[in-house]
């Protein structure tokens, strides 16, 4: 079996569980993103780089806000994709302290709405997603629990 036609299996268990989260993972160079996009390419799913989802509308947001308006905001503008399966790519985007968005709950609150495809830029470790800042520091750790996992070699 490919890792498309894995992919797409994960994906159609997710869906049957209605509201959940596929998270791609894999080293740096592994090929999550480009599986990502021939999954995307081959049963016409929304692909969306997260730099897109960081609007003038979002940023006009006070910052304290945002993590509160996040949801909303980006679930209008996946809404516009009309796709039931939304590929996000560049996850990391999201992470940037400034934009006061906890990814972990966001994606639990698109995943409502969507089927999430994502590829996690961090590590598995303990059975935490991990996501660490350039300097080493430890940035995001964020439990798996409800979300499908794929392991990409």
């Amino acid at each position: 079996m490919s890792q498309v036609e894995e992919l797409l299996k994960v994906v159609e268990e997710a869906k049957a569980d209605k509201g959940n989260v596929v998270i791609v993972t894999g080293k740096p160079g592994s090929g999550k993103s480009k599986l990502l996009r021939e999954a995307a390419e081959s049963q016409k799913w929304a692909y969306v780089d997260c730099r897109m989802l960081i609007s003038e509308e979002f940023v006009k947001i006070p910052a304290a806000d945002r993590g509160l308006y996040a949801p909303d905001l980006m679930c209008d503008i996946l809404s516009g994709y009309n796709s039931d399966v939304i590929i996000l790519d560049r996850l990391q985007t999201l992470f940037v302290p400034v934009f006061h968005i906890n990814t972990d709950s966001l994606m639990r609150k698109l995943s409502k709405k969507f089927t999430i495809v994502t590829a996690w830029p961090g590590y598995m470790e303990n059975g935490n997603l991990c996501y660490d800042k350039f300097d080493g520091t430890e940035a995001i750790r964020i439990s798996p629990d409800g979300f499908k996992i794929m392991n990409v070699d």
